[in-house]
């Protein structure tokens, strides 16, 4: 899938870096500029994807469904998408090689990365939506390991269910942290009826305690 950063994700992009001026001055445009092209071109955007019926349940082998939430996320649906997406080990290393010339170029790179993993996962659902529109069908939003009291360490679980490390690469390491760290999984119902799914927020978010957005007096936008 061809992806790529462009200037209207440059809000994005300095929301992650917590930037709170209103102003962008011509030397910072630059550098993002430069930045926003470095990780274009060293991403390799790459994505899977599953159907999978929960017309009579959650199947035994989805060990990963786990916590309330994720249950009222999917209450409703028949059936749901399982997905995986990653921007390839090659951002990391640009971002990497970055840090030993200019480390705002790498601070400034890493959020790129952030941003453009959310746009790769935006399309995907874009496409899906746009599928199962044309079916009378509607999609929730999507919910990921570490939302609610889904716990991040299913992450393997859902990898392994997926086969994500033959089929694009990644993997999970002990702690649940995914590698490449610009990956994202994600769960979204299917369901006949509008349905944006479970409301995410600050209250129920299980990494609300360590948010570097909260410690600013923001949000992550989720």
């Amino acid at each position: 899938m061809e992806i790529a950063l462009s200037k209207e994700d440059k809000p994005e992009i300095l929301r992650y870096l917590e930037y709170r001026k209103h102003d962008i001055d011509e030397n910072l445009n630059r550098q993002l500029d430069r930045c926003m092209d470095l990780i274009n071109k060293a991403a390799r955007p790459k994505y899977i994807s599953k159907v999978v019926d929960i017309s009579n349940g959650i199947p035994k082998d989805c060990t990963f469904i786990k916590g309330f939430d994720i249950l009222k996320h999917l209450s409703g649906a028949k059936k749901m998408i399982l997905m995986a997406a990653t921007l390839g080990p090659e951002v990391e290393f640009a971002i990497r090689k970055a840090q030993i010339k200019d480390v705002s170029d790498a601070l400034i790179m890493d959020s790129c990365a952030s941003t453009l993993v959310e746009v790769l996962c935006d399309s995907i659902e874009a496409e899906f939506r746009t599928e199962y529109e044309k079916e009378g069908l509607y999609l929730s939003t999507r919910y990921s390991p570490g939302y609610g009291d889904m716990p991040i360490s299913v992450q393997r679980e859902f990898t392994v269910y997926m086969d994500t490390v033959r089929r694009i690469g990644l993997n999970v390491s002990e702690s649940g942290i995914m590698i490449p760290r610009k990956s994202v999984t994600a769960i979204i119902a299917i369901t006949k009826e509008k349905n944006s799914g479970l409301k995410r927020n600050c209250g129920t978010c299980n990494i609300r305690e360590a948010c570097r957005f909260l410690r600013r007096g923001t949000t992550c936008g989720i």
